[in-house]
């Protein structure tokens, strides 16, 4: 009786593990230019008009150019509410249990929102994962996220969203170190 237990247990192991692995997806350059035009359709046309080609240190602390850029930020596209979407990003758990996801914000940049101010309204998205939890990813760990996008305001501790996903599918990216964008000094190192 105990080496059928033991037998299952192996063979449970594998299957989870053979899942993960068959849930992992290698990017092709097709992928990474649909994601970045994917992202970049979430700021509504025009949104940056305001941005001179050369800017300066000055201009940087320019009270206005910082209240235009907050602005912005906060512009979201009303005409993507009902379409399907696919980002790569990563992942900043909101709602979890154990291992498993129910809730988490998708950012751009890995350390967004922990170890840095969070990014714009309009790159931020809260994906609700509660009809089926996803595993938890580390805070580095790439991840690709299609689900249903809806357009509106979000407010969690850790950082606001403009959209949120629906009707998930995720995915881990499998990509080498080198090419996993993290902001510098996001972990604290200098």
């Amino acid at each position: 009786m105990t080496l059928i237990k033991d037998v299952s247990k192996v063979a449970a192991g594998l299957l989870v593990a053979w899942s993960l692995m068959a849930m992992e997806r290698e990017p092709t350059p097709a992928d990474f230019d649909r994601w970045a035009d994917n992202w970049d359709s979430l700021i509504p046309a025009g949104a940056y008009d305001f941005l001179p080609d050369v800017i300066s240190f000055d201009l940087m602390f320019d009270p206005t150019f910082q209240a235009n850029l907050d602005r912005a930020g906060q512009a979201l596209n009303p005409e993507l509410e009902g379409q399907t979407i696919e980002l790569a990003g990563f992942m900043v758990p909101l709602e979890s249990q154990g291992q498993n996801v129910s809730q988490f914000l998708l950012v751009p940049e890995a350390g967004q929102c922990i170890h840095v101010p969070p990014p714009p309204l309009n790159q931020t998205l809260m994906v609700d994962a509660g009809q089926s939890p996803t595993e938890l990813r580390d805070l580095y760990q790439p991840i690709v996220v299609r689900g249903r996008l809806s357009v509106g305001l979000q407010e969690f501790e850790l950082a606001n969203s403009g959209y949120t996903l629906v009707d998930i599918e995720v995915e881990t990216l499998k990509l080498d170190e080198s090419l996993i964008p993290v902001v510098p000094n996001a972990d604290g190192d200098r």
